[in-house]
Parts: structure tokens; sequence; C-alpha cells
């Protein structure tokens, strides 16, 4: 988002790398079409992990069992979600860092056909196989 790093769940990567100087397309759509950011959230630090912990931020509580993990790479996104926080949240999805923090917290995870939601602006991990994804309570 224009104006913001994206830490990419890392402080290091945080202090090496300047605010974006516009905001992703896909970020874009959905707040003209009405949406409202309400905030960022803690993943995996640098998606290197399909558990959602982050030594550096601390993990996301996983709403539906504390105990547990919250899963993927997009952990903090779904737990907002699952927690009530947010109606929605956007994540990406390579190997399944939307769909698997999803199912650990009890909502619906979408991960489109690759290319038909723009990749660009998102911090690349294995571009033939990054899209955006989306986490909603599954209602």
């Amino acid at each position: 988002m224009e104006g913001h790093v994206t830490g990419f769940g890392s402080p290091e990567w945080a202090r090496t790398h300047p605010a974006a100087t516009s905001t992703a397309p896909a970020v874009l759509a959905i707040l003209r079409a009405g949406a409202t950011c309400v905030g960022r959230t803690v993943m995996d630090e640098m998606a290197y992990s399909i558990n959602g912990e982050n030594i550096h931020y601390g993990t996301p509580t996983n709403p539906c069992a504390p105990d547990r993990v919250p899963g993927g790479s997009s952990s903090g996104s779904a737990v907002a979600v699952g927690a009530g926080l947010v109606d929605f949240s956007l994540g990406t999805d390579t190997g399944g860092s939307v769909r698997v923090p999803a199912s650990y917290c009890g909502i619906f995870g979408f991960r489109p056909s690759h290319d038909v939601i723009s990749t660009s602006g998102v911090i690349p991990l294995a571009q033939s196989f990054d899209t955006v994804g989306k986490q909603k309570v599954s209602r």
C-alpha cells in the first residue's frame, strides 16, 4: 500500500526496504469497490512456513483453537477474519498460504486461478504459482 513498508514478516526486511510508492492493483480494486482497509496483519517471516508462526512479531492466536498454530504465511489475515475483526481479508497463496490458515481458523479461503487477479505489487515468492487470494467467513 502506498506510503507503507511491506515488512514481509521480517524486521530486517522492513528496515532495508522503502515504503511503497503505489498501491497494488488487487488492493485498489477492492478499495474502489467500497471496501475499507482497517489494518495490515502479521505473517510468517518471508512466507517460509505453513505454520503461521513469527518469532519477531508474535504468532497470531488461532480463534478456533488458541493452543494451536493458525497455519500458513497469511495467518494474520485468517485470524482477523476468524476472530470477527473484519469481514474478509486478502493474502497471497503460492502453495496454500491462504487456504491452510483459513481451514485452521474455521473460515473460507479462496485461491483463484493463476493470473486472474493481478499480482503486481506483491512480493514474489514463486511467480509461476503466486496468486492473490481471499479469506472470509463461510456463511
